[in-house]
């Protein structure tokens, strides 16, 4: 059960209300933490996305924008994004484009054929190559109205360092824009990583330091900017060296 926190040490502080209950969140383990180079930041996810996209009659996206967070120098990530048929008729996928340094795509072929009612899933992968933020966007054209879609891209490339700690949780049972996530660092009070909502249901800290114990725990916030309380929280000691 969350509950909202108003003590020295929350990140803001405030009643947890009962319309705030948008994020029941489980964080599941603060696992992944390990002496090699960054191993545990790869993988496949599927993005949390702030509402169905896609509106009756029309073919569309889950998501508008994919944020795939930080990835390490010499790792990557993948976030899938999917695609719906909800005309009356068949649509054909005409052309996938990406843009962005480190941003690639694939899983749908041109010329796929999406009969009313199928869906099609799009893997996003960001290899960054340089630290800092990056912007990008797939663009998917079809013979459907409209026949052009784009989902925004966003990632951030971070040094690769000796350690890793590995946050996943369970999404929100009510829609949400996505999640913040918040770290303690030896008992001291918490502090936002992301400066913008993560749709993501897993978070990489990259930045952890050896001998270091950090406390994590997640919030959801609504289109609307409305957060919820914390969830549980979980912690993680960073083995030394």
């Amino acid at each position: 059960m969350l509950r909202g926190m108003n003590r020295k040490g929350s990140p803001s502080a405030r009643p947890f209300r009962a319309q705030r209950n948008l994020a029941n969140l489980i964080l599941l383990m603060a696992v992944g933490i390990g002496a090699t180079c960054q191993t545990g930041c790869s993988g496949t996810t599927t993005a949390a996305s702030k509402d169905a996209i896609t509106n009756p009659g029309q073919f569309g996206p889950s998501t508008s924008s994919l944020n795939l967070g930080n990835v390490a120098l010499g790792d990557s990530k993948t976030v899938s994004v999917s695609f719906t048929n909800s005309t009356s008729s068949a649509v054909t996928i005409l052309t996938i484009s990406i843009s962005g340094p480190g941003f690639t795509a694939g899983g749908i072929p041109s010329g796929t054929i999406l009969n009313p009612g199928d869906m099609a899933t799009l893997n996003v992968t960001f290899t960054p190559a340089s630290t800092g933020s990056q912007t990008g966007s797939v663009t998917v054209t079809s013979n459907a109205s409209p026949s052009t879609i784009t989902v925004a891209l966003q990632a951030s490339g971070v040094p690769a360092g000796d350690h890793l700690a590995t946050l996943s949780w369970n999404a929100s049972p009510s829609g949400v824009a996505g999640y913040f996530i918040y770290r303690s660092t030896n008992g001291g009070p918490f502090t936002k990583l992301n400066t913008t909502e993560d749709t993501n249901l897993t978070y990489t800290d990259s930045s952890v330091a050896a001998g270091q114990t950090y406390s994590y725990a997640v919030t959801a916030v609504t289109s609307n900017n409305v957060e919820s309380g914390y969830s549980n929280q979980v912690t993680a000691t960073i083995p030394s060296p």
